[in-house]
């Protein structure tokens, strides 16, 4: 029987409010920068966390737990909107260098 490899961290509390408080923060920055597409991919990122707690009819309890912590760890994980983000910034200094 093959053993099963469960190598991922459980956040402890501490690291939860820390990244919940991470994560608001950053829905407020998308929101006050009109960052529509960080929003999306933050309420992409939730919706995989809350789907994690809730999916897992042919999984064990084990893997349901890995799931939920790798998704937790993904919350605030936003590339394409970091990506942009990074483009829009050196457009701006571009810009103004001139």
């Amino acid at each position: 029987m093959k053993k099963e490899n469960y190598n991922y961290k459980k956040p402890t509390l501490k690291e939860k409010v820390a990244l919940y408080e991470s994560y608001l923060h950053k829905i407020n920055m998308f929101c006050i920068s009109c960052n529509n597409d960080g929003i999306a991919e933050l309420v992409r990122n939730a919706d995989a966390w809350s789907y994690a707690h809730r999916s897992g009819e042919f999984v064990t309890d084990k893997q349901r737990d890995q799931m939920i912590a790798n998704a937790f760890w993904k919350l605030c994980d936003t590339p394409e909107a970091d990506k942009s983000t990074k483009e829009r910034q050196k457009a701006y200094s571009k810009t103004n260098k001139n």
